[in-house]
């Protein structure tokens, strides 16, 4: 089914924390299984990251910076996305003798680095390249619902230029097209009967809760990077 945009906010009161519940990593209570699906990564190994100039202090660091970046293709930070190819976190890890355990992430990677590393990065391409198996596992004509919020900074314009939520409802499959269109993630993914929820925050990676079968699947899936959440 097509994505289409649902004025009844009524399906996100089971976001809501009932009185005294702490969230777990921003989703609901009650699930078996909480994890963290970790970004998709890429690496552009012709990117001599030995000699790159991560302080910038002073003006010719930076300058020594702007060089390297404009040497070698470097876009905002990272590699172009067209010479990014895929890379997993455990692997980041090994080359970099770091213990691969559930809070290895981006900061572990830029601790390590002094800095976030000019030859790793991700793109579009990447996301779309896993999305198909974790859409199989969920179900691909399973019925979701899809919820972006301006707090967490994933909102679209009204007709006035302003910032809102927004609220739709479609199949699993229609991840693919929203990411294609740019859009990204939504703040909520969740299927229409609450057997499995999404979240990405605006400061955090990915988080899922699910059935423990469920997990299982998802963690069987050689696309999918997926940790325990702590």
């Amino acid at each position: 089914m097509a994505r289409s945009l649902v004025s009844d906010t009524s399906p996100l009161s089971w976001l809501a924390l009932p009185k005294g519940v702490a969230a777990v990593a921003g989703l609901p209570p009650g699930f078996e299984s909480y994890l963290n699906l970790l970004p998709p990564l890429g690496i552009d190994r012709t990117v001599p990251v030995d000699r790159y100039p991560f302080a910038t202090r002073t003006l010719d660091q930076l300058n020594a910076r702007a060089a390297f970046w404009n040497t070698h293709g470097i876009q905002l930070g990272q590699p172009a996305p067209e010479r990014l190819t895929p890379i997993t976190y455990r692997e980041v890890a090994d080359e970099l003798g770091l213990a691969y355990t559930p809070d290895f992430d981006n900061a572990a990677i830029h601790r390590a680095y002094g800095g976030w590393p000019p030859h790793l990065g991700t793109s579009c391409a990447l996301e779309l390249a896993r999305l198909p198996q974790l859409v199989s596992v969920l179900g691909a004509q399973t019925a979701t619902y899809f919820f972006g919020s301006v707090d967490e900074g994933n909102y679209r314009w009204d007709a006035d230029g302003m910032p809102v939520d927004w609220l739709e409802q479609g199949a699993a499959v229609d991840l693919l097209d929203l990411v294609a269109e740019g859009i990204g993630w939504p703040t909520y993914l969740f299927a229409a009967n609450h057997d499995w929820c999404f979240y990405q925050g605006e400061d955090q990676w990915l988080a899922i809760g699910c059935s423990a079968v469920l997990a299982q699947a998802l963690q069987a899936q050689p696309a999918l990077e997926i940790l325990p959440l702590q």
